[in-house]
């Protein structure tokens, strides 16, 4: 009997730095600005890279399981390991922030379970200070997915972007694998990686106007996520390379065009805004992440960082956990430590120990039962050896029953 490869860590250290840039990025920049308040952290971490890496590993896995097995039990896998944890997460981020908001703010709802729960405040307002009160409208548009298609829907979690870009994707990459065989060959591959650098730019700067007021044109460019296509792109591409399907040339000219569209992206004014990250620091931190990825999906293991395999394993299996609930929850959380006189150099590790131990059980107790019990193949009933009429009582004729179970 032949042995399994050992798990590769690299691909878990570049998942685990990828979601801890998120977070820490989300901390100590986003989070003060939002909420000046939180602003006193030793550090800001003012780089922006860590959800596009996230996406460039996803575009790289689509096209190394696609082919395996069936593409609607593959898709359906995906859903499956995505959707409950969401949900929970918006559930959970939807109640806290409701009530969290309405403490800071000072504000009390009308009487009545609906009113408490879905309605507005009893002032009737949403934005008294930058802790939003979020109502049951809100929460219906987070639950379906809808908030990149209008640009005055709330997100009660920023993180959420990533979700109905991966949907998209899965969706549209099981639809092409299954009903364009034709698309398969290398060139057409390499045309497809291509075209997601190229068409969500042209569609943006030149068809739509990068200032267009249109909401259509809105819902064009994030509710379709043309904006984050080109992270898809570069794990095509590095998986293209990694099999040998794509020269070193040429996945270079590649990954170029995606550092520069996701610059062209985030800064369509060739600036950072006060809201933005660091221009140079995400572009580079991009590309570096880049070069590490591809260094997991074709050179060999960093056996280097062996001894640290379980601490890596085990976060970047938590890593999808942490992400859905560390940045609207830690900032309340900030908040109720800041009240207490915490300061924030302390305030700092709680607030990524907490975000550890959510998605901790965010996993344990959501996402793989979940996913364990909607992938379950279904039992299939054996047919009869005999006629119905013979399963009437009576004396038994061919061989005892067997049982093809355990105990239950």
């Amino acid at each position: 009997m032949s042995r399994s490869k050992p798990r590769k860590i690299s691909w878990d250290v570049v998942r685990v730095v990828a979601v801890f840039s998120v977070l820490l990025g989300h901390i100590t920049h986003q989070g003060p600005f939002a909420h000046p308040e939180l602003g006193d952290y030793p550090f800001r971490d003012t780089a922006q890279f860590g959800a596009a890496v996230l996406m460039v590993i996803s575009g790289f896995f689509v096209c190394q399981t696609i082919r395996r097995g069936g593409t609607a039990r593959w898709w359906w896998c995906k859903v499956a390991r995505l959707l409950p944890p969401y949900v929970i997460a918006v559930l959970i981020t939807y109640v806290v922030m409701r009530f969290a908001g309405a403490a800071f703010n000072h504000q009390t709802f009308d009487s009545g379970w609906f009113g408490t729960l879905f309605g507005p405040t009893s002032d009737g307002l949403a934005w008294v200070s930058s802790w939003y009160v979020p109502v049951g409208h809100d929460l219906l548009i987070n639950l379906f997915l809808l908030q990149g298609w209008n640009q005055y829907f709330i997100w009660l979690d920023g993180s959420y972007w990533t979700l109905p870009v991966q949907l998209m994707v899965f969706s549209g990459a099981a639809m092409l694998w299954a009903g364009t065989p034709w698309l398969r060959g290398t060139r057409r591959a390499q045309l497809l990686a291509w075209g997601l650098v190229v068409v969500p730019l042209f569609v943006r700067f030149v068809v739509i106007g990068v200032h267009n007021p249109a909401p259509w044109a809105y819902s064009v460019v994030f509710g379709l996520g043309l904006h984050r296509m080109h992270a898809f792109a570069a794990g095509i591409g590095i998986w293209l390379w990694s099999r040998n399907r794509l020269g070193g040339g040429h996945l270079t000219l590649l990954l170029i065009a995606v550092i520069a569209a996701q610059d062209l992206h985030l800064y369509p004014d060739h600036v950072a805004l006060p809201s933005d990250p660091a221009r140079l620091p995400s572009d580079l931190g991009f590309a570096v992440m880049l070069l590490l990825v591809c260094a997991a999906a074709k050179g060999p293991d960093w056996s280097l960082l062996r001894p640290l395999a379980p601490v890596f394993t085990w976060l970047a299996g938590i890593s999808y956990g942490v992400y859905l609930l560390h940045q609207e929850l830690g900032y309340v959380l900030a908040r109720l430590l800041l009240d207490a006189g915490v300061p924030g150099w302390v305030r700092l590790p709680i607030l990524v120990a907490a975000a550890v131990i959510a998605g901790w059980l965010l996993t344990t107790l959501v996402e793989r039962p979940a996913y364990s019990r909607l992938t379950r193949p279904r039992r299939m009933v054996p047919s009869p050896r005999t006629a119905p009429d013979d399963l009437l009582p009576g004396s038994p004729s061919g061989p005892a029953p067997v049982s093809v179970g355990g105990p239950s």
